[in-house]
């Protein structure tokens, strides 16, 4: 607990309570007849977890996925064959390009990713999307999150129901890691990316990119899959 400005306790986040400030007035209401109203949703982001469960997994998804981003950004630096042939693989060419293009990109999403904090990472209702410039409803019955990119300043990321039930950290497929990074690379600071197509598989990655070079660099999957999707079997 730490006093704030009017000498309360206040609960932080650093004692790991389940804390959620309503109101930041602790002093009396000493106006007549007169309320301020507060609506608490206490609906679970995901219903398989508790939100105090949420944000220690969704951060720690985070912290991988900056790991993951790292790893790339040493890669692109050196690049050499094995990282050119992991470039052809996801957008079907490695010119100089390329290579300059991922060397700019890839440190603005680790900084996105780094600027990530719980209360960027919503529930998405009805009500949570009111405060963004666009909508931020699921684009198809199995959407994991969204973001607003004319919002891209706020970090917000929403979070559907699909995005529970998805493994953590399974980096051969979709999974929880994977997803905060694909939000990430939408935001118009980082990759400003769009999804031209959903795909979670480097097979899948590749067929597409093979057709379609000229878009796969701006498929969010495209450079998600580029970052962080590996064979566990083959570690």
């Amino acid at each position: 607990m730490n006093n704030n400005e009017h000498g309360f306790r206040m609960p932080t986040e650093v004692e790991d309570d389940d804390w959620v400030v309503v109101h930041p007035g602790p002093w009396t209401n000493a106006n007549p007849n007169s309320l301020v109203e507060v609506v608490i949703n206490t609906t679970p982001i995901c219903p398989n977890m508790t939100n105090k469960e949420f944000r220690k997994e969704v951060m720690r998804a985070r912290d991988i996925g900056v790991s993951l981003i790292k790893q790339r950004i040493k890669a692109v630096a050196l690049w050499e064959e094995k990282e050119q042939d992991r470039a052809r693989a996801f957008f079907a060419r490695s010119d100089i390009e390329m290579r300059t293009y991922l060397g700019t990109r890839l440190p603005r999403l680790m900084k996105a990713m780094q600027q990530l904090v719980p209360e960027n990472i919503i529930r998405w209702d009805s009500r949570t999307g009111k405060p963004m410039s666009c909508s931020l409803k699921p684009h198809k019955p199995d959407s994991q999150a969204s973001v607003c990119k004319p919002d891209s300043e706020k970090r917000i990321i929403a979070i559907h129901s699909a995005y529970c039930e998805k493994p953590f950290g399974r980096l051969s497929v979709g999974c929880k890691v994977k997803t905060i990074i694909h939000e990430c690379t939408h935001f118009t600071d980082t990759f400003n990316s769009d999804d031209h197509v959903y795909v979670d598989s480097e097979a899948g990655a590749r067929f597409w990119a093979s057709n379609n070079p000229e878009r796969a660099f701006e498929n969010a999957d495209s450079i998600t899959g580029y970052i962080a999707t590996f064979d566990i079997e083959k570690k």
